[in-house]
């Protein structure tokens, strides 16, 4: 690597630094996942929102056709750490034998993300390096730590086998060998059969299987009702599962610190997916942060002023330990709902907060405010009112 391309990954490495940290950057929050080329294949093919900063995964895109791996030498921030890893580590390469599996990958995120479900974009190594910082705003929890787990394993792995993951591993690395494959046959060039092996009816294999897991994974991942409520602006439930990268960048946007990263083990496709924790704060009527950041359309961008018309969830109230039905004075539930979605009532002797669920669009701050903790946020029903997220803002 020349000192010039060396010079810029560092300046790079840093900016990532920078970006994954958990404070008000706007646009800028997780400024290389919008950099990553197969992310933003993932997202296009997906037919997911197109907003300015997706540009940035095209510009990069095509600079695959004129410099080889440009991403992964420049710009990859795991590539970064992946080598300098290396460079500290054995100095034979005994992974020769290992096949060319990164283009298989990229080829099965993409035919899946074709289908609708980009299954594969949890692996990319710049989602795998922001889930990685997680822990910065999540602390030590069980979700940080084994996001943190992943980058460490791809990092450290180069430690035994130098450069195994970018060479033969990474599907961002495939993708970036598989445009430049294109190129040669656009140009018709053959390339060196030892550097360009070709998978020939494997290629077709792997593509056949990424239709069809593309076509599974959202409808085992959306059997079993979930009871995580996601973040205003998620698609419907399978499709969001298999779509969300795990990048944590949402949480890093969201002001009042609330999303949270899935672990329940009962809903294993949902793992380390954003839910909504509403213990301490509530979403913000006047926050639109987390779809605004999104890479890949998990969560599709809207304006503030629509809030009102996205229903994540339906208030409950168990009245059994309610301060009011236990004679005591408490309206703050009342007022602390921006919807007018709570009213008191039951009448003068026998007061009890009820939920119009036409109104509620489960923002949780009824949740936060209760004194004894009985209200809680559930996934929208059925039967509720409004339209649910994604039926407001189709994909």
């Amino acid at each position: 690597m020349t000192p010039p391309s060396r010079r810029v990954r560092w300046i790079s490495l840093a900016l990532a630094c920078a970006t994954v940290l958990p404070i008000p950057l706007g646009g800028l929050t997780g400024l290389h996942l919008w950099l990553s080329p197969g992310l933003f294949l993932q997202r296009v093919l997906a037919r997911g929102p197109i907003v300015p900063l997706t540009l940035l995964g095209l510009v990069v895109l095509l600079m695959v056709f004129w410099r080889e791996r440009w991403f992964c030498h420049h710009a990859c921030p795991t590539g970064a750490l992946c080598d300098e890893a290396a460079a500290r580590g054995r100095a034979s390469r005994p992974w020769n034998g290992v096949p060319w599996i990164n283009k298989g990958l990229a080829l099965l995120g993409l035919t899946a993300a074709a289908v609708g479900a980009p299954i594969l974009a949890f692996v990319d190594p710049v989602a795998l390096f922001y889930g990685g910082g997680k822990f910065l705003h999540l602390g030590l929890s069980v979700a940080a730590v084994a996001s943190l787990l992943g980058l460490v394993v791809v990092v450290a792995s180069n430690l035994l086998w130098p450069h195994l993951w970018c060479a033969r591993l990474c599907p961002l690395g495939g993708l970036q060998l598989l445009g430049w494959d294109l190129r040669a046959v656009l140009q018709r060039k053959t390339a060196p059969l030892d550097e360009r092996p070709s998978f020939g009816r494997r290629l077709l294999l792997v593509a056949g299987t990424g239709v069809g897991l593309g076509l599974v994974a959202p409808r085992t991942a959306g059997a079993r009702r979930s009871e995580a409520v996601r973040p205003p602006g998620a698609l419907t439930p399978g499709r969001f599962e298999t779509t969300c990268c795990r990048c944590g960048n949402c949480a890093r946007a969201c002001p009042t610190r609330i999303i949270r990263s899935s672990t329940d083990l009962r809903e294993p496709l949902g793992l380390l997916a954003p839910r909504l924790d509403f213990s301490s704060a509530y979403c913000l009527p006047s926050c639109d942060a987390c779809g605004a950041v999104c890479p890949t359309g998990a969560l599709t961008p809207f304006a503030a002023r629509e809030k009102g018309r996205i229903f994540i969830g339906t208030a409950e109230v168990r009245l059994d330990d309610c301060l009011l039905t236990e004679g005591r004075e408490c309206d703050r539930c009342v007022a602390s709902c921006d919807y007018d979605a709570i009213v008191i009532g039951g009448g003068t002797f026998e007061p009890e907060p009820e939920v119009d669920v036409a109104r509620c669009v489960g923002c949780g701050a009824c949740a936060a405010v209760c004194p004894p903790s009985v209200i809680s946020i559930h996934p929208p029903r059925p039967r509720a009112a409004g339209p649910s997220t994604a039926e407001a803002f189709p994909p």
